[in-house]
């Protein structure tokens, strides 16, 4: 019995420990996210890493409506403005809870519609797709708020948002609001500990 427990929790860990960040540079060249495609599995994180002076943003939306905020869940990253021609110090990661297309366009401005979108595991839906539409869009729709992921410094890879599907409406102006950036990352060191508690218990109760 202790035998089959121990696998167990060796499981959890294993599990736990195999989630993959993937990191997407936004702005690192004019109007992209790069790269604009690609996939991911259920408890892997989006990293995207903001570049360049001009104002970014990253908002999770639907295949069906180019730049407008996704209809349920989703995530919106606020405006980065980073100084200089460097690497924003800050970062927005977001925890992948699915395998279905998730598609994301910068709201900045006419960014969007300019061809500044991109998507996460893509089906029979295209980015190209997309694009296309996002190029006839009447304008780019920013979340009031910061959610469905976490804001923190690029070199705190422990950090773990707890949800990408968290809501928040979708009905803020088309013009950014004064740029973000800023780090709300505090306790995530204890976030990712309790999510790996979290495994372990879930593991010991299948016993």
């Amino acid at each position: 019995m202790m035998f089959v427990k121990t696998l167990a929790i060796g499981a959890a860990l294993v599990a736990h420990a195999a989630a993959v960040d993937i990191r997407i540079d936004v702005g690192l060249t004019p109007l992209t996210f790069t790269p604009n495609t690609t996939t991911a599995k259920v408890g892997d994180y989006l990293e995207y890493h903001f570049h360049t002076a001009t104002q970014h943003s990253v908002v999770a939306g639907d295949f069906a409506s180019p730049c407008t905020p996704a209809k349920t869940g989703g995530f919106y990253s606020g405006f980065f403005s980073t100084t200089g021609t460097g690497e924003n110090p800050n970062v927005f990661r977001v925890l992948v809870n699915t395998t279905d297309p998730i598609f994301f366009y910068c709201s900045y401005l006419r960014h969007c519609e300019n061809g500044m979108v991109g998507v996460v595991n893509p089906g029979s839906q295209t980015l190209a797709a997309y694009k296309s539409s996002a190029a006839s869009a009447s304008g780019s729709v920013s979340p009031p708020g910061v959610f469905g992921g976490v804001v923190t410094t690029a070199n705190s890879s422990s950090s773990t948002p707890s949800s990408s599907t968290s809501s928040a409406p979708a009905t803020s102006s088309t013009a950014p609001p004064s740029a973000g950036g800023g780090g709300n990352g505090a306790g995530s060191l204890a976030v990712s500990f309790v999510s790996l508690l979290g495994a372990v218990g879930a593991a010991i109760l299948m016993i």
